[in-house]
């Protein structure tokens, strides 16, 4: 008791140095449980939402109108008389569309701010060899969607800019996930089969619940230690009566 007595107190009666360090080291500590704590339950909240908003995206034959486009260069263009290879589909999807996805996702994480990038992944069948990946055509279709000012974070930027390439089939092959299916042979070329749209689905948002970011780096634009947090999931689209040529699931040729 004495031993103990001493270590808070000196002979004085006035509070040990080692009492003060051991206060500032355990406040140190209740920081940092928190700051792990707040990021993995926002990183957490942040998977589920991207998983929802995804979901929600793939059901697109039942919420969205049909579009009568094409793709060109990531975008898409509206078909007008002579355009080729134009395509009446539900599938494909432009900047407002995107953005309603980004709106859902703020009210979902409860107001935060969210970027959000979709890429979509169309395989372009050739007419002689409809199920040969080899001979197909790889096309994608990408829009990204961020709050005023918030794409020119270079966090948020770095991460959409990291991203594999949908079409590349080097190390993140996503053609491969992407599945041939059996249907009623279209009545224009024939074909009795095709391949399934993909999407990929990315969010980002800064961790502004961060004791140490908040104090190191108000901005919270770009830190190694504790980086913006972001989530992307691949969803394949999920077309309403696949097996129907008269619906607007059309199989993607040449």
């Amino acid at each position: 008791m004495k031993s103990s007595g001493n270590f808070f107190h000196n002979k004085d009666g006035i509070i040990s140095i080692e009492f003060a360090a051991c206060f500032c080291l355990f406040t140190v500590l209740l920081f940092i449980i928190y700051d792990v704590y707040s990021t993995i339950m926002l990183q957490n909240r942040l998977e589920r939402a991207n998983y929802a908003v995804a979901s929600i995206f793939r059901e697109r034959s039942s919420l969205y109108p049909i579009i009568n486009g094409t793709i060109k260069k990531n975008k898409l263009v509206l078909c007008s008389p002579g355009t080729k290879y134009c395509f009446k589909t539900h599938e494909l999807f432009d900047d407002n569309q995107v953005e309603e996805m980004r709106l859902l996702a703020t009210k979902l994480l409860g107001g935060r701010d969210v970027s959000i990038r979709v890429d979509g992944l169309f395989i372009v069948q050739n007419t002689h060899h409809p199920e040969s990946l080899s001979n197909a055509q790889l096309h994608s279709l990408s829009s990204q969607s961020c709050p005023i000012g918030s794409c020119n974070n270079a966090g948020i930027a770095n991460y959409f800019n990291s991203l594999p390439r949908i079409t590349d089939n080097s190390s993140n092959n996503y053609s491969k996930l992407v599945p041939y299916v059996s249907r009623v042979a279209d009545p224009i070329v024939g074909l009795a089969g095709r391949w399934i749209p993909l999407y990929r689905v990315s969010m980002c948002v800064v961790n502004e619940e961060s004791f140490y970011l908040k104090w190191i780096n108000s901005s919270r634009e770009a830190d190694d230690t504790f980086p913006n947090l972001c989530s992307n999931i691949v969803v394949l689209s999920r077309c309403n009566s696949i097996t129907d040529a008269a619906r607007a699931c059309p199989i993607y040729y040449l």
